[in-house]
């Protein structure tokens, strides 16, 4: 196991805790945009509906200026929401860019592992082949045959 397993392992659930905060700042988002699409539907439903009635026409004024005010806030609030998840979303990316420095460093130091074993080999195949070479020769060298009678 590398030294470098242990950050990454770190970093990737680092990395998804990031995301897991920023799907839920996504959401509540989705929510604020959700409910002043719906206020807005609610008024022109009211509108709609109130007719030509006095009664209902003073009461529409003042239902509709509750809901322009409410919907103020909550863009307010959506705007706040956006720059909030604009923020997590530079964390994530920073995350994501932390995780791929120390994957990178690791997957280098796996290249480094495997050349060095790799040329280990290497040298151990060379010296068995040098000395069954030089078995060979001495086989075939006419002053070591006579050696063999």
């Amino acid at each position: 196991m590398s030294r470098l397993d242990g950050i990454i392992r770190l970093r990737k659930w680092e990395l998804d805790e990031q995301r897991r905060v920023l799907a839920v700042l996504q959401a509540e988002r989705d929510s604020i945009a959700a409910t002043i699409d719906m206020l807005e539907e609610e008024k022109a439903e009211q509108a709609r509906t109130a007719g030509g009635l006095e009664v209902s026409t003073l009461t529409l004024g003042l239902y509709l200026e509750g809901v322009r005010k409410k919907q103020d806030m909550l863009r307010e609030d959506l705007a706040r929401k956006d720059e909030e998840v604009d923020e997590h979303r530079d964390k994530v990316a920073e995350s994501f860019r932390e995780l791929k420095i120390y994957e990178i460093a690791h997957e280098q130091e796996m290249k480094r592992v495997k050349a060095a074993e790799d040329k280990e080999e290497q040298e151990a195949f060379d010296e068995l082949g040098i000395q069954n070479h030089a078995r060979q020769e001495a086989m075939t060298d006419s002053r070591h045959l006579k050696m063999r009678r």
